[in-house]
């Protein structure tokens, strides 16, 4: 079979330094002029380098009115040093992490987005239902035609029935490793009131792989004839900033990266802080933890509040987010809160370059801080601000500079800057940690619930009974002129970019072509060797059986739901009745036993492990066209996807409003920009 995917063009990418922390939102939408941080100049223009850390507003009013929450982005091509190695990235608003977006359930989100990229782009909000606004959801090729360049498109969706930690995305190729992402949170109505485990602070903590050449020139060597191995990381981020060794790499330009940079989290002795974990990389799973702290309790796992469940290592696959309360037990120091790349899941453990497998942040206690839950005052003597503060500004002020002569100066003070670093400076101000971690080897990455038993609190009880259950065989796969491709049963996804799935079905139904209202598998209006879509009619309960048949861990992601794990494990899928289930999921086999389905987990991201299976169960009751893929984002992009279109009673009287379908109007040359490369390119250069 010759497998087909979309086009590829190649990225250019111009000049950024990095914001380290994203902007807070704003209720007032952003003058553009500030936002955009004044495009139009001949050079690259300065990113905006905010105050703010990844910490939650203390004063949050949890029970405001529901109101329009605006914002106003531009997206351009940049260059930025993460860790110090220089490299082209895409930027919101001159920003790397994108800025934090901040609200209530039942607020409105309001997003423009303007593209000044070279490349097109599709922004997906990763864990949002999107329920009523499906063409919002931002799959390129499935709900929507890409932003072309040049073009913009107004988000716009409510956000209801859900609250917790998400994330959003590019959803064009490989965006999302380019830069391209940023958190999301929302808060539940009840969550001001005294939790079950009080925290002083609230902030996020976000993890990505992180690679030093340009994504989309990787990804067609991923696709081309012959590679078999997705490309390894150079180093891993924690809310955008590491730290690299620039001699390990001399070919590459590379500018000293401050420790004062490293991100930073000041605890009060006995109190306790979340930490709101987001793995938004591509390939990289991680393992987190504090330095001598074992007292890491989960609280939340992809929007879904669990029973406070010690955690400690977390395992985060890539689109996974926990909430994880740390208790300040240690009295007083300094220590690493460690972010490791489980190295034993790539093909090869060693990065490349001598890179770095671990990213860090500073956990550092103090006498007082803001209390999310109590009352306690902000510390203004801050050393760390300061220092940071001035490394700001050295910064800004090295900006204008030429930059050869600052990496110059910055190399030549590295050994006395990171000895004042080990051991406090002549200002009194505090050194770097000195501890130490014991991270248990992981011979396999598997989701954390499956080795720690994660239960919603309240329960969320599963459907005793399955309306369908599907069985999707996973692999990668190699066919014609040696390509390797992700594939669903025989079905290897090629979204199209052009005519996306949600306006061909809704067009369909409007003209009452049957072939668009057929249930179950529909092969009838799609090609299933590119396309594979299973349909339901009304609200059923579905059931889908994942078996992995490549040495790879596979987690998948399903827009516009949760699932709730049944079961998972290593081997051949054993059966429903190894579960006490009926055959094809139709109920207990003991009604008095409702074992599996009183409270398992329910989340939007679960993994099929290497070799492994898992049994996932699902309420098609969202209308629409819904993306399930694999978040590797290397098999993603090699077609390991497919479609469910749900509820095709309310999709007949739904309407995709103009503005999104004028994105669709602009040439195809322009969507293509930034996919993935078509397949018929390499025909020729391989051996059928």
């Amino acid at each position: 079979m010759i497998f087909m995917i979309s086009a590829i063009a190649a990225l250019s990418l111009g000049g950024l330094l990095l914001s380290l922390d994203p902007s807070k939102p704003h209720v007032e939408k952003p003058k553009p002029s500030d936002a955009a941080g004044g495009h139009g100049h001949l050079l690259p223009p300065k990113p905006h380098r905010s105050g703010d850390k990844y910490v939650l507003d203390p004063n949050w009013d949890f029970s405001a009115p529901s109101q329009v929450r605006e914002f106003e982005w531009t997206i351009t091509d940049g260059e930025g040093k993460p860790d110090g190695v220089h490299r082209p990235m895409m930027m919101i608003n001159d920003e790397f992490p994108g800025p934090l977006i901040e609200i209530n359930e039942g607020d409105v989100v309001s997003v423009k987005v303007v593209n000044k990229a070279s490349n097109a782009t599709a922004i997906h909000w990763h864990g949002i239902y999107q329920n009523g606004t499906n063409w919002m959801d931002g799959a390129a090729g499935v709900t929507q035609c890409p932003i072309a360049p040049g073009q913009s498109f107004q988000y716009k969706f409510n956000v209801t029935r859900q609250s917790g930690t998400y994330f959003y995305h590019g959803h064009q190729g490989v965006q999302a490793l380019d830069g391209l992402v940023g958190p999301m949170v929302v808060h539940s109505r009840q969550e001001g009131a005294r939790p079950r485990i009080a925290y002083s602070s609230d902030r996020i903590i976000l993890l990505q792989d992180w690679y030093y050449d340009q994504a989309s020139g990787l990804m067609r060597q991923v696709l081309s004839p012959g590679v078999e191995d997705a490309p390894i990381p150079n180093t891993a981020l924690m809310n955008g900033v590491n730290k690299a060794v620039c001699s390990d790499h001399p070919k590459r330009e590379c500018s000293d990266v401050k420790i004062a940079s490293l991100p930073k989290m000041h605890v009060v002795p006995g109190e306790t802080h979340r930490l709101r974990f987001i793995n938004a990389g591509g390939f990289a799973w991680f393992q987190v933890a504090v330095d001598n702290h074992s007292d890491l309790q989960v609280i939340e796992a992809d929007g879904t509040v669990v029973e406070p469940t010690q955690g400690s290592p977390l395992l985060i696959a890539p689109g996974q987010r926990y909430s994880a309360v740390l208790k300040a037990d240690q009295g007083d120091g300094a220590f690493w809160l460690r972010a490791r790349m489980v190295t034993s899941c790539f093909a090869e453990q060693k990065l490349p370059e001598n890179g770095i497998d671990e990213a860090k942040a500073i956990v550092r206690y103090t006498k007082t801080l803001h209390s999310r839950h109590g009352g306690h005052d902000e510390d203004d003597d801050d050393d760390d601000e300061d220092d940071e503060d001035d490394d700001d500004d050295d910064d800004d002020d090295d900006d204008d500079d030429d930059d050869d002569d600052d990496d110059d100066d910055e190399n030549e003070d590295d050994d006395d800057e990171d000895d004042d670093d080990k051991h406090g400076d002549d200002k009194g101000r505090p050194g770097l940690p000195q501890t130490s971690s014991d991270f248990p080897f992981i011979p396999i990455c598997r989701d954390l619930n499956t080795t720690t038993p994660l239960k919603p609190s309240p329960p969320q009880p599963a459907p005793r009974v399955a309306d369908h259950s599907w069985y999707l065989r996973v692999n990668l796969a190699i066919g014609d002129w040696r390509l390797q491709r992700g594939v669903l049963n025989a079905s290897s996804f090629r979204p199209n970019l052009k005519n996306p799935t949600l306006h061909r079905v809704l067009d369909g139904l409007a003209e009452n072509n049957k072939s668009f209202a057929v249930e179950g598998i529909n092969t009838a209006a799609f090609d299933g060797t590119s396309e594979f879509v299973i349909s339901s009619n009304k609200v059923e309960t579905v059931d889908v059986i994942l078996q992995n048949m490549d040495e790879n861990s596979h987690p998948f992601h399903l827009h516009g739901t949760q699932m709730w794990v049944l079961g998972a494990g290593h081997g051949y899928f054993p059966g429903y009745e190894a579960l006490g289930l009926q055959p094809e999921g139709k109920g207990l086999l003991d009604p008095a036993n409702d074992t599996v389905v009183r409270n398992p987990l329910k989340r939007d991201t679960v993994t099929a492990q290497g070799f492994g299976w898992a049994l996932l169960r699902f309420v098609a009751d969202n209308p629409g066209a819904w993306l399930f893929h694999c978040h590797v984002i290397w098999h993603s992009e090699a077609g390991m996807g497919m479609q469910f279109l749900s509820r095709l009673d309310k999709m007949r009287d739904m309407k995709v409003p103009a503005e999104a379908r004028k994105l669709c109007d602009a040439p195809e040359d322009e969507l293509r920009k930034g996919a993935p490369p078509k397949d018929e390119i390499f025909y020729g250069f391989g051996n059928t």
